[in-house]
């Protein structure tokens, strides 16, 4: 029997490892506290994929009918930067996303702060359900956004995060290959 040792790390891997190193940056900056709070607001998804023949295709979301909600976590690690995470739960057409975004985020001017990282997705639902069939649970997502600090303990954001992964078909609208992009405007409530 012939061993075959491949040196390649899954794009997976490779964020994990990223999350962990940001993680243990975050832990170690010990001169700011670590805040926390509830992050909620409305999605507006356009899902891109291809039709049976290779065209392009996909799904425009209503814009009141998504949205998301999630635990929040901001530690400030300079003068200016912060590193923040979100647990959160999304819903666009019918499918469950739950996420986990790291981002780097810079206060720019004043009250302004532009934040960007990457973004593991995850689909919990179940395929028997519904009319989808689920090509990777796990996909990736980058996300660019700014937010607006109204009041020590809330901020307005709005960000766009684009899709990198093709996670799954819908077999009733006859899509496949989606990749899902976002455009969210919500709420950042800080309890400390």
């Amino acid at each position: 029997m012939k061993y075959i040792n491949i040196n390649h790390k899954s794009i997976e891997d490779k964020v994990l490892n990223a999350l962990f190193l940001l993680l243990s940056i975050a832990i170690y900056s010990q001169q700011y506290p670590l805040k926390f709070g509830l992050k909620g607001g409305w999605n507006y998804s356009n899902v891109r994929a291809i039709d049976e023949n290779g065209d392009r295709s996909g799904y425009r979301s209503d814009i009141i009918d998504e949205a998301y909600v999630g635990f929040a976590f901001e530690k400030q690690v300079l003068e200016k930067s912060y590193l923040q995470s979100v647990l959160l739960v999304s819903f666009t057409d019918r499918v469950t996303f739950l996420e986990l975004p790291i981002y780097y985020k810079y206060n720019f001017y004043k009250k302004f702060s532009f934040f960007a990282g990457p973004k593991l997705n995850y689909i919990p639902d179940d395929e028997i359900s519904q009319p989808y069939y689920f090509r990777r649970r796990f996909g990736l997502s980058v996300d660019l956004g700014v937010d607006y600090k109204l009041s020590n303990h809330f901020l307005l954001e709005g960000s766009f995060s684009k899709g990198l992964t093709r996670q799954y078909d819908d077999l009733a609208l006859t899509y496949y290959q989606a990749r899902r992009d976002v455009y969210r405007v919500g709420l950042i409530y800080f309890f400390n």
